[in-house]
């Protein structure tokens, strides 16, 4: 009764023009409730709501607590409510860089593991800054695998980008990517890695580290598309025991 009460309050406000206050109501019961009783509520506004508020009802969930977020998708999926599932995903997607590894230890509870790296895979598209600062997120969180996942990620996109991504990065996450890159990428590719950091003694050392392990015909390749460039195959100044491929 409580929530057929709800609805029929949510629908007046909207019938009298107070259309804020009514998305008002709707956005606080979708923090307030339990992800059962957030089911029915959408089954209710789909029913009986103004047009849009059962989806407006899901996509406000993604304001609250990762673990209420997290249940409620699983919930709504459960019950086929497909839209609203649809938009509470969404929403999820703009969730803060300090709440994401929170969100994604409830998604793998909720048994919704796929979904999380959905969302790592959406966060390897953000600007350099920010992915440095979800990255070190995740290490503190002790989700090192997501962590790597995401820097996997980030190494597909333009060399131009991923040379400010790493040098945005601290020392282990920069060497990290950086090896994502050279492992993935083609020669041509390390090579105009190379010359966007050259100006950077240790991601030009991890760029020359990681080609060395790599596979010989690769390694190879690698090593002369930097000498094809004018680029050095040593590090410099320190001396270190040179590389059988860079001799």
């Amino acid at each position: 009764m409580e929530l057929i009460a709800l609805v029929q309050r949510i629908a007046d406000l909207h019938r009298q023009g107070a259309v804020h206050e009514s998305a008002a109501l709707v956005g606080q019961a979708a923090l307030a409730i339990t992800p059962g009783d957030l089911v029915s509520l959408a089954t209710l506004l789909r029913a009986e709501g103004p047009t849009g508020s059962s989806t407006y009802l899901a996509r406000s969930v993604a304001a609250g607590a990762p673990e209420h977020a997290a249940a409620a998708l699983a919930e709504l999926r459960r019950e086929g409510l497909v839209d609203e599932a649809a938009d509470l995903f969404h929403a999820l997607w703009s969730v803060s860089t300090q709440v994401l590894p929170a969100l994604l230890a409830a998604l793998e509870q909720s048994g919704q593991s796929a979904d999380g790296q959905t969302l790592l895979w959406e966060r390897a598209s953000a600007p350099a800054a920010e992915l440095s600062e979800l990255t070190g997120e995740l290490r503190a969180a002790g989700r090192s695998d997501d962590a790597r996942h995401l820097l996997r990620q980030a190494a597909g996109r333009p060399v131009g980008e991923v040379a400010a991504i790493a040098a945005a990065l601290d020392g282990e996450s920069a060497a990290e990517l950086v090896g994502e890159l050279v492992r993935m990428r083609s020669a041509s590719d390390v090579g105009q890695f190379a010359a966007a950091v050259r100006e950077s003694a240790e991601l030009y050392d991890a760029m020359l580290s990681a080609a060395d392990g790599l596979e010989e015909n690769r390694a190879r390749s690698a090593f002369a598309a930097l000498r094809t460039a004018g680029l050095p195959t040593e590090s410099a100044p320190r001396s270190r025991p040179k590389s059988r491929l860079r001799r």
